[in-house]
């Protein structure tokens, strides 16, 4: 079953992502960030709760049956993340480089075992000072590190039956994780990233998890009726809008992000057409993983640049860049899906396969000689 509301649900959220940063830089040192850039860091946990979802509707069954070696598994997301990861991370540490050669001083931390700890996707668990480097590539980190664990949450879902229980779950380890944070760190869960972005991650992508489960075991949830469909999202949408004007926690924007997930998974299942399935956003979620990753480039070399030729000095000026970058950010990303993700997947994929083939006719020359 494909799942085309969440593929573009995901690349509008990473245009929205693109929006805030840019809006944040823009205003930097001038006024305040309005509560709707503040609050647009939950997107975050919605594309964990979306990673988790999405990947147990790819692999619960394998699981399920005993065929998913967490190898092979790891292999395959590797070659998914890391070609991209490796080569904006390569693009950072030139704009370092240059920027030091100009005389521009980096405010975060980039130094060899920094580069070394984001080069292996392990800077959202305390292994980096600060956010360095590419800085939205903590999320990466923390997907990957869910992913070295994937067995201990699938057999989490597997003990846990019942949708009261699994919401239950979800939610308890939501608190707990939250309480957690404000407890040991001083800091709310979901502003947690190169200090623990592990760790935000976990409830997220536990619940997207359970929520596939619960899809599984209940299917007359997904028999979501489209006036019901559009009662959810509305409502999703204004209990966020109220959350946000009543200035409450951004833990509180979580539950309503589950309903949001839960109610476009539904819609996936319909067979009648509907905005979301839209080929332009549709494509647009197949580059939200360029998208995510090259738009701090994008903004890092607009405003570095400007700033460097004495234009960034007005609001106005920074706002005529900061327009711009969506749209550099959207030309770079349809370059860097060409020719880095997809080239740099299927490369990966080839390496392993080539060795896998070598180590098998090794072992074969070596047991006709045993013999």
């Amino acid at each position: 079953m494909l799942l085309p509301e969440l593929v573009s649900t995901r690349g509008v959220a990473a245009v929205w992502v693109v929006l805030a940063h840019s809006y944040a830089t823009v205003l930097k040192g001038h006024y305040d960030l309005p509560a709707a850039i503040e609050y647009s860091r939950v997107i975050v946990d919605f594309f964990f709760v979306l990673s988790g979802f999405v990947l147990a509707h790819m692999y619960d069954g394998p699981w399920r049956e005993g065929r998913l070696r967490h190898g092979d598994f790891l292999i395959r997301r590797l070659a998914r993340l890391w070609p991209l990861h490796l080569f904006t991370l390569v693009c950072v540490l030139a704009l370092v480089v240059a920027g030091r050669i100009l005389g521009v001083t980096p405010e975060a931390t980039h130094d060899g075992a920094s580069f070394v700890m984001t080069a292996l996707m392990l800077h959202s668990a305390w292994a980096t000072p600060d956010l360095a480097w590419n800085w939205p590539s903590w999320s990466v980190s923390a997907e990957w590190i869910a992913y070295l664990m994937i067995p201990l949450y699938l057999a989490a879902a597997d003990r846990v039956r019942g949708t009261a229980r699994r919401l239950a779950l979800s939610l308890v380890l939501f608190a707990v994780c939250s309480v957690g944070s404000h407890m040991l760190l001083r800091l709310d869960l979901v502003t947690l990233t190169f200090d623990g972005g592990a760790l935000r991650l976990m409830p997220s992508f536990l619940a997207g998890i359970l929520l596939r489960r619960i899809f599984d075991d209940e299917p007359a949830l997904l028999a979501m009726t489209p006036r019901i469909y559009a009662l959810v999202i509305v409502g999703v949408f204004a209990a966020c809008g109220a959350l946000i004007a009543l200035d409450a926690p951004y833990d509180a924007l979580w539950p309503p992000m589950l309903v949001l997930v839960a109610a476009l998974a539904s819609r996936a299942t319909w067979a009648e057409p509907g905005v979301l399935r839209n080929r332009m956003l549709i494509w647009l979620g197949d580059l939200s993983y360029s998208i995510y990753l090259t738009h701090a480039i994008v903004i890092m070399v607009l405003f570095a640049g400007a700033e460097h030729l004495g234009f960034a000095r007005t609001l106005g000026e920074r706002a005529v860049i900061g327009v711009c970058v969506p749209f550099v950010t959207l030309g770079v990303s349809v370059v860097t899906y060409a020719i880095v993700e997809k080239p740099g997947r299927a490369g990966f994929m080839w390496v392993v396969e080539r060795l896998a083939r070598a180590q098998a006719a090794r072992r074969a020359r070596a047991s006709g000689m045993r013999i």
